[in-house]
């Protein structure tokens, strides 16, 4: 066997790790050189070159790996359960779901952390903060990447697109922001909304973005030109949060009127309207199938929502304040919830146990 050099890459091709490697390597050899790949990352990651995998029984000349050649890792978050939450203590944390173990501190906002989401492919998590910024890391060391700057307000959302090239931003300074996620350039504002932007997301073609505000709408605009041609009325609430469904027909919005309302994406028609929380209601998502919306209030509990009859089919209710955000892990079995107390509950999504 002989030694070449080679490079460690995400998917989007950032750059994680170079180093001297032996063409006897296996998967094993080459994470021993990233000494921060360690209990449920080392678990997750997954090595590939030109499409198949680098395995522990799999060499590197086996595989045709040369000098110079980029190997591609990827995070498998199934297969390590990972949690990344945010704090108003100014940090984001890496979570082990299954122990309860914080694995890693995402360290460098100056305010609270509001919002922190993982990249497509694992590698990469994202935070935004009342520091008027948002913040890309590389999840295996915790070093943050970038940073994107240009909001005059706190920017309560910030998340990728489904490519993972993109970066979406909300805030309180009306406006959504779209980046690129290498270069964290911001390459166009989306300012027609009348009050705080309070959430933003792509359609799962990139081509789309759908943002909330207080100005008691939600609003579709084109990715590419930034054009906002669509407004969905009919909340007499401020809307805190608004997704798409997986496959964009449908589209979900919460509101401080205490009511979730689903709308027909193409018409902008509320097409059913959910009540059963007793106070606000901060977010709202689809299960990854679209037949459940999970909704989350500030009465304590998050609420499971048949998306063909409105009914709700089961409430979570074990926190002792009331909950900013409830999300599905990637294949659905799992819910996340985290609270003003101070806590982060993973919960079966079937039984509706913590």
């Amino acid at each position: 066997a002989w030694a070449m050099r080679v490079s460690v890459v995400t998917l989007a091709g950032r750059e994680l790790a170079s180093m001297e490697v032996d063409a006897a390597w296996t998967r094993r050899d080459v994470f021993t050189q990233i000494p921060c790949l360690e209990g449920p990352l080392l678990r997750a990651a997954k090595l590939l070159y030109g499409g198949a995998e680098v395995t522990d029984g799999v060499t590197l000349e086996a595989l045709g790996v040369e000098d110079g050649a980029h190997l591609q890792m990827l995070f498998d978050k199934r297969a390590a359960t990972l949690v990344l939450t945010a704090s108003m203590d100014s940090t984001a944390k890496l979570w082990g779901a299954e122990s309860g173990e914080c694995i890693r501190t995402l360290q460098g906002h100056r305010d609270l952390v509001v919002s922190a989401v993982f990249s497509p492919d694992g590698a990469l998590a994202l935070t935004s903060a009342n520091d008027h910024k948002a913040k890309i890391w590389n999840v295996e060391s915790g070093e943050c990447l970038g940073t994107f700057e240009g909001h005059r307000g706190f920017v309560n959302t910030a998340v990728f697109s489904p490519d993972g090239s993109l970066v979406l931003t909300a805030s309180f300074d009306r406006t959504a922001k779209v980046w690129n996620a290498a270069s964290t350039e911001c390459l166009r504002t989306l300012e027609e909304h009348g009050a705080e932007v309070g959430s933003a997301a792509f359609s799962s073609d990139n081509a789309l973005v759908l943002t909330a505000s207080r100005d008691l709408t939600a609003k579709l605009w084109r990715a590419d030109s930034g054009e906002c041609f669509r407004t969905f009325r009919g909340h007499v609430g401020w809307v805190e949060c608004a997704a798409f469904s997986p496959d964009d027909a449908l589209i979900v919005t919460a509101s401080y009127d205490r009511t979730v309302r689903l709308w027909n994406t193409e018409s902008a028609e509320c097409v059913r309207t959910m009540k059963g929380h007793e106070r606000w209601v901060y977010s709202a998502v689809f299960s990854p199938d679209g037949a459940l919306v999970l909704s989350a209030s500030s009465d304590a509990t998050a609420k499971f929502w048949n998306v063909e009859s409105g009914e709700c089919v089961r409430t979570l209710q074990e926190h002792y304040g009331g909950l900013n955000s409830a999300t599905f892990s990637p294949d659905g079995t799992l819910v996340l919830t985290c609270s003003v107390d101070q806590t982060a509950k993973v919960w079966n999504a079937e039984s509706g146990e913590c």
